[in-house]
């Protein structure tokens, strides 16, 4: 069997040892289907990374693939940074720098990107492509693989502290309760639009499927009810307010997760 894994960093495993992504998790499980890994996912890559680049991974005799992609194109990190607030002045100042106007900026382009890319297929924007156009461009260079869509996973649970939910173990640093009501409200239209797209692409004919993680991930938020399987903002030494780029990645215990979900849908 032959499989290839496209996507971001939530299929590359940003944050992660390479043995603990999830396509290598999927492959050293056993499971046919998922043999032979060719591992094309990558930090950053946004749906025309997908079409541009990684899709040279597949092969007309490749039989699996699974795809991660759309949290980038929607730009999340961008739009959590933005709901962040603190309790320390030195970093609310930090926070701060944007301004109320930018934030709200920020929210209406998430909005909008995610409706795009669960639409139809349409002129590539900011290198961001509908879905169903880069379901199809896959199927047309891998015609016998099944292709497996993810989902993402809600950040952010249901058990906020005094101050909001907690974005991080290290620093003072919390979402609001309606930012993070907002977050999920989004998340949860990310995934639906993400499904759209795969319905748009089997009534073109092409094999593909779309696996849900939230049920999977239910409880395993930041500020939830049992241990994150998310991080929250972590920092890239004890000395320096730069976030790592783990901060808002899976776990190990995430990734596992999703190799989990993909090996019930398969």
């Amino acid at each position: 069997m032959t499989y290839v894994a496209l996507g971001d960093s939530y299929a590359s495993g940003v944050g992660l040892p390479p043995a603990l992504a999830y396509p290598v998790l999927l492959r050293d499980r056993g499971v046919a289907r998922f043999a032979g890994l060719t591992q094309a996912a990558s930090s950053g890559a946004v749906t025309g990374d997908v079409t541009g680049s990684q899709v040279g991974a597949l092969r007309e005799g490749t039989e699996t693939v699974t795809l991660t992609i759309g949290g980038n194109d929607v730009g999340f990190a961008s739009v959590l940074a933005a709901c962040l607030h603190s309790s320390d002045p030195r970093l609310q100042a930090v926070l701060d720098q944007g301004g109320s106007a930018w934030r709200r900026r920020l929210r209406a382009a998430a909005e909008q990107r995610i409706a795009f890319l669960g639409g139809p297929a349409a002129v590539p924007q900011d290198r961001s492509v509908p879905l169903v156009r880069v379901l199809s461009d896959v199927a047309r260079r891998a015609p016998d693989a099944e292709i497996l869509v993810t989902g993402y996973p809600r950040l952010l649970g249901d058990r906020p502290t005094s101050g909001g939910h907690r974005a991080s173990d290290t620093l003072p640093l919390f979402v609001a309760v309606e930012d993070a009501a907002w977050l999920s409200t989004q998340s949860d239209a990310l995934d639906a639009a993400l499904a759209r797209g795969v319905e748009r692409a089997q009534a073109g004919g092409v094999r593909a499927r779309f696996v849900d993680v939230s049920a999977t991930f239910a409880g395993h938020a930041l500020s939830d009810r049992h241990a994150p399987w998310v991080n929250g903002v972590v920092l890239a030494s004890i000395t320096s307010l730069v976030p790592d780029a783990s901060s808002f990645h899976l776990t190990a215990e995430g990734s596992a997760a999703y190799a989990g979900a993909l090996t019930a849908a398969a």
